[in-house]
């Protein structure tokens, strides 16, 4: 199974910081480990000169190909500035920009055409979690975002508990177990024999501390990291980690 670190840089980020990515690239050079890092769009083109050993990913897209939308930019526009992966989905978008699992849907499909490798998040929120609707949740968003799709080898999927995101806490191995073994469970119902070989990430709060035991779950293939991908110092023992496991 492929082992997989992606880093979100959100709205974050200027050109002094593309020096990070550099640094994570060098040390990286002949990892096993695939690393991503979806810095804003302003720093694409310039992330994907500096970064000669990892991957460049966009956080967004639209799932037009193009038109009148002011402000946006298309899965097209993307793969001609050679980046390689999507993020789709992510809670922030879901919430902040009322993206329904149908928009989702729609974006996958988009991304998935144009060959990006299309990490797609799910994650349930709080409440849902004190209601025991967590696996529920995830079924349903699951479900509604990729049922139909084709390139199914493109496709990774990260759970990312909207509770845990930049707050500090993180679910318990076991839990987090129990979530990865039902999401591998609805991927082989969607999609067969493939889904054993589509990785899922866990996000939320990850960092060097506790990154290896987080690894060491059973059906986690890697990580989906927000803040802490900003900085070498707090990304590369993360990556480390991962080199570490045998997931």
């Amino acid at each position: 199974m492929r082992k997989i670190v992606a880093g979100n840089w959100k709205m974050n980020g200027t050109s002094k910081n593309l020096s990070e990515i550099k640094k994570i690239s060098d040390e990286f050079a002949r990892s096993k480990v695939e690393i991503i890092v979806c810095p804003p769009y302003t720093l694409l083109s310039a992330a994907k000169e500096l970064a000669k050993n990892i991957n460049i990913g966009a956080q967004n897209l639209h799932s037009e190909s193009s038109g009148a939308f002011t402000g946006e930019i298309s899965a097209e526009m993307l793969v001609d500035l050679g980046v390689t992966h999507s993020i789709i989905g992510h809670s922030e978008r879901r919430t902040e920009h009322n993206e329904t699992n149908q928009i989702i849907a729609f974006k996958v499909k988009t991304s998935l055409e144009q060959n990006l490798q299309t990490i797609i998040c799910i994650g349930e929120s709080e409440l849902q979690k004190k209601e025991n609707e967590t696996l529920a949740v995830l079924r349903q968003q699951l479900f509604e975002s990729i049922q139909g799709c084709i390139n199914l080898r493109e496709i990774i999927i990260a759970y990312e508990p909207i509770w845990a995101i930049g707050t500090g806490l993180t679910p318990k191995a076991n839990e987090i177990s129990k979530v990865h073994e039902s999401i591998r469970e609805n991927l082989t119902e969607l999609c067969g024999s493939e889904a054993s070989d589509i990785p899922i990430l866990y996000g939320g709060s990850v960092n060097g501390s506790n990154a290896f035991e987080i690894f060491n779950v059973p059906n986690v293939n890697g990580a989906l990291v927000g803040g802490a991908s900003l900085s070498f110092d707090k990304f590369a023992p993360i990556i480390r980690a991962l080199e570490d496991t045998n997931c």
